[in-house]
């Protein structure tokens, strides 16, 4: 396979070119595939006794679409940073909780390779703590929710009636909890 040819570059994307096709990339055209960053789903346990977890969702203001929009907790991983270790810095910096058992985690995913190469992995974990009143770093502005199975409905049906963004990475996992009650194996709060 032929290199891209970089169009553009900005410290956070770059514009290529390969065959005719124009997308976007985090990396440069001599670097190699990799995963760039990781997605969370966390199911949060108030206490130990508990026998039913919330999902851990938040709401972020998105400067590209102008607008919040409800998905899960993710970043991207630093140079040589191991999945597992970036899905709990992710978690602890988006929410103030902390994971306490990876359940799972996917190989690499893409996001929209019609547009771009960005790639990712899932990384389905339960978690711990009281949610940070002021979570996020560098400006992000994040709200963060536990979400019950009625919460995930409703929020559903809010996205659905136009009156809520949701992730497409969140879309899902909220379809399996409303109908489902659970994801993972993992009991969701009714």
């Amino acid at each position: 396979m032929n290199l891209p040819k970089l169009l553009h570059a900005t410290r956070w994307i770059n514009l290529l070119e390969r065959d005719g096709w124009i997308f976007a990339s985090r990396r440069r055209p001599e670097e190699p595939s990799r995963i760039d960053g990781v997605n969370v789903v966390a199911l949060h346990r108030a206490s130990p006794a508990d026998v039913c977890h919330r999902l851990v969702v938040i709401e972020e203001f998105r400067v590209p679409i102008d607008r919040w929009e409800f998905g899960m907790p993710a970043g991207l991983l630093d140079a040589g940073e191991a999945v597992e270790t970036c899905a709990e810095r992710e978690l602890k910096e988006e929410t103030g909780l902390e994971v306490a058992t990876v359940l799972q985690r996917s190989g690499t995913t893409f996001s929209s390779p019609g547009l771009c190469d960005e790639s990712q992995a899932f990384v389905v974990a339960t978690c711990c703590g009281t949610p940070s009143l002021e979570p996020g770093i560098d400006g992000e502005r994040i709200r963060v929710h536990l979400l019950s199975r009625q919460d995930c409905r409703e929020l559903l049906e809010r996205n659905r009636l136009e009156q809520a963004a949701i992730s497409s990475r969140l879309w899902p996992v909220l379809v399996a909890v409303a109908q489902g009650g659970s994801f993972a194996g993992v009991a969701i709060t009714e």
